[in-house]
Formats: structure tokens, C-alpha cells, sequence
């Protein structure tokens, strides 16, 4: 019989874990790589429109940033013909969305983690890469969805523009737009961030102070104490505080699935306080699904009397591998930050690992959705298929970390 202080015990815990062990690392990484996407994004721009030959490899660096800014600002570049649909491909490919941010900060509070993670990450990159000049040279697009060898079907539902001069960086961040200064939701996101860093701040000294006691003792574990005077019950209510405030700005950005999207990548681009703000947004995304992952683990064991080493069991094997691609399929980050985490548990193997790191598309998807459905279903295919290949390559030679 499973008693209420079981159930409180596991929601407090999750609470206090996914903002302590998660949240404070993500949020250093998120506001890191906004920034440097910030300062040289115009850059990266007009740089993948002139190298046509390596817009591939190009759009894979994209890609395999964490997040998902780099490979949506790919989207309105294909929209108006600056890349190919090989470099749609590899940049989709090697895009771990922010689940990369969460494999990261497995790497950086358990050093175990830090071989699958860069493992991961370069397979992804070199797929992405081999794929999309594979699409290239077979003359792989939308209308000619079997390349050269198949049929080739009228173009929907795109309006390609090309443009031989101009200011190429600026046409296509004009593209991303920009959210509505309006409701109740960007009131709270744009009034609360302030607030969030502060706790989150507190939160990465105290994780750090945590890193370094549980160096010094191997059996050390923080106690759950909700007395805020004792050191243990500070810090517990930094971690309860911190997810809560996560919860609302995950709340009040209204999407369920995803975190970026046009609109705040292209405001994030303009502007400094806007990357400050979107940072804590992204993070408090991450937070809200890594503790719904971390609820269904810990409640999946808690009523079905299962251990971890029993629900690892049926994350290997052929099985596992097709369900983490499927996974892949759905657009946005939500599901596939509980598929990442399942690998930090040890619930899943790295070939199943592997095989939704490819599969996925982050909410790159959605502004690729919006600007040409075929070509975002077609996507979804040439990221799918070498997926499996991959997944199953690594699994049958016993690949594992």
C-alpha cells in the first residue's frame, strides 16, 4: 500500500533534484550559447548563404548547438533559398533541441556521462552531414521526394525568394518575427525573470557546494529538512522555490511542447535583455520536463513495485531503439527531454540514445511546419530512416557507454 508521505516524499524530491542537479547547470549553458548566438548570428548568416558546397557541414554546426535557435534561424534561410534541403536535413539531424542542455549537465555533475555525451553528439553531427549531402547529390527535395530516381510533384505551399543583394542576416531574422507585447503570460515572463536568476544563482552556488561535499564523501546525501535556518533546509527550499517559479514561467509561455519559437528567437537576436529573458524561459522549459520525467520514473517504480534495473531492462534491445525514434517524431523538446533523461537513469541504451538524438528535430519542426507542411513530412523521413540505421548499427556491435 502506497502512502501519502511516499508520494509528497517523491514530489518534493523531484521538485528540489531537477531545479539543484538540472536547472542551475542548464541555465549557465542556455544563457552561454544564447549569447554567442547573440553576438555573431548575423555572421553565421551570411556566411552559410555564400558557402554553398559546405552548407551541409554548416548547417550540422548549426544544428549540434545546444537549443534550438540555430536550426530555426535555418528554416526562413531555406524559405527564401539561401540553403539546400540537404542542408535542412543535416541541420535537423544533428539538432539535439534543448535535450542536449540536459545530457550536458548529466556530463557535468557525473563525469561518467561526459564520453556518451560528446559520443552522442558527434555521431549526430556526422550523420547530419553524410545524410544532407546525400539528399544534395541524390536531388533530394520536397517536389522530388525520391530524388532523381522517383516522380516529381508540384510545389505546395512555399514562396522561395531569392535575393542577390541586400542584407541576407537581416531579411531572414525579419522573417522569425517577434511576440506580441500583450496577456498576462508575457507580463510574467518579462516582469519575473529578474527573480528567477536570483534564486538560480543561489541555486548554482549551493549545487556546486554540492558537487564538492559529495567528492569529499561518497556517502553523502542531502536530507530532506524544511527548516529554512538549517543549511539542508535552505538549501531544500531554494530547489522548491526555484521549480515553482520555473513552473509559472513554464506556464505562462503557453507552449506545452516546445520552448523556442520564431518570435522569441528573433527577439532574442536584437536584444540583450531579450537573451537574458528567453534564457530563463528555455530553462525553466527544461525544468518543468526533466521533473515530469523524473515524477514518471519514480512514480512507474513506485506503484508497480518494478526496481531500476527492472525498467533498464526494457530499454535495450531492438525494441527500445524503434520506440526512441519514434519518439523523434513528435515535434518539440517536451518528449524528448523525458527520452534523454530515461539515458541519464540508465533507463534506455546508448543505442536508443542515439537513435532519438537523430530522430528528433527540437521545435526546429514548427517554423519549417508553418513554411512548407510536405517539406516538414518529407523531413521527418530523412531524419527517421538513418535513425534506425544507426540505432541498430550500434546496438547489433554492442555499442555502449
Amino acid at each position: 500500500m502506497v502512502s501519502s508521505s511516499e508520494i509528497f516524499e517523491i514530489i518534493i524530491v523531484s521538485m528540489r533534484d531537477a531545479f539543484l542537479a538540472v536547472t542551475v547547470f542548464v541555465a549557465a549553458m542556455v544563457l552561454l550559447f544564447s549569447w554567442l548566438q547573440y553576438i555573431t548570428a548575423g555572421r553565421f548568416v551570411d556566411k552559410i548563404r555564400a558557402s554553398t558546397g559546405w552548407q551541409p557541414v554548416i548547417g550540422a554546426l548549426m544544428g549540434i548547438t545546444p537549443g534550438c535557435g540555430g536550426a530555426i534561424v535555418m528554416m526562413p534561410m531555406y524559405a527564401r533559398g539561401y540553403v539546400t534541403y540537404g542542408t535542412v536535413i543535416a541541420t535537423l539531424i544533428a539538432t539535439l533541441g534543448d535535450a542536449a542542455f540536459v545530457l550536458i549537465g548529466a556530463a557535468i555533475t557525473d563525469s561518467s556521462f561526459i564520453a556518451p555525451v560528446i559520443a552522442v553528439h558527434l555521431i549526430s553531427f556526422v550523420t547530419g552531414i553524410l545524410w544532407g549531402y546525400l539528399v544534395d547529390s541524390m536531388k533530394i527535395t520536397p517536389r522530388n521526394p525520391l530524388g532523381k530516381f522517383g516522380p516529381t510533384f508540384r510545389e505546395n505551399n512555399i514562396t522561395i525568394i531569392s535575393e542577390d543583394n541586400g542584407e541576407y542576416s537581416k531579411d531572414v531574422f525579419d522573417d522569425l518575427g517577434r511576440e506580441e507585447k500583450t496577456g498576462w503570460g508575457y507580463f510574467l515572463l518579462h516582469q519575473g525573470y529578474t527573480i528567477w536568476w536570483i534564486v538560480t544563482a543561489l541555486g548554482l552556488f549551493f549545487a556546486i557546494m554540492l558537487l564538492i561535499w559529495s567528492a569529499q564523501d561518497p556517502d553523502f546525501s542531502l536530507d530532506i529538512d524544511f527548516n529554512p535556518l538549517t543549511l539542508y533546509g535552505f538549501i531544500t527550499w531554494i530547489g522548491l522555490i526555484g521549480t515553482s517559479l520555473s513552473i509559472i514561467l513554464y506556464i505562462s509561455q503557453k507552449n506545452w511542447i516546445r520552448d523556442d519559437t520564431e518570435a522569441s528567437i528573433g527577439d532574442k537576436l536584437y536584444s540583450m535583455r531579450e537573451t537574458l529573458i528567453h534564457s530563463a524561459s528555455e530553462t525553466a522549459f527544461v525544468t518543468f520536463w526533466v521533473m515530469s520525467a523524473y515524477l514518471i520514473f519514480e512514480f512507474s517504480m513506485l506503484f508497480s513495485g518494478l526496481s531500476e534495473a527492472d525498467l533498464a531492462s526494457y530499454g535495450d534491445g531492438l525494441i527500445a531503439v524503434i520506440f526512441a525514434a519514434v519518439i523523434g517524431l513528435i515535434p518539440g523538446c517536451g518528449p524528448q527531454i523525458i527520452a534523454i533523461t530515461a539515458y541519464t537513469k540508465d533507463l534506455i541504451s546508448f543505442p536508443a540514445l542515439v537513435a532519438n538524438a537523430i530522430s528528433q528535430d527540437g521545435d526546429a519542426l514548427f517554423p519549417l511546419l508553418a513554411r512548407h507542411r510536405v517539406a516538414s513530412l518529407w523531413a521527418t523521413v530523412h531524419t527517421t530512416i538513418p535513425a534506425l540505421i544507426v540505432g541498430i548499427i550500434l546496438m547489433v556491435f554492442g555499442v555502449t557507454f
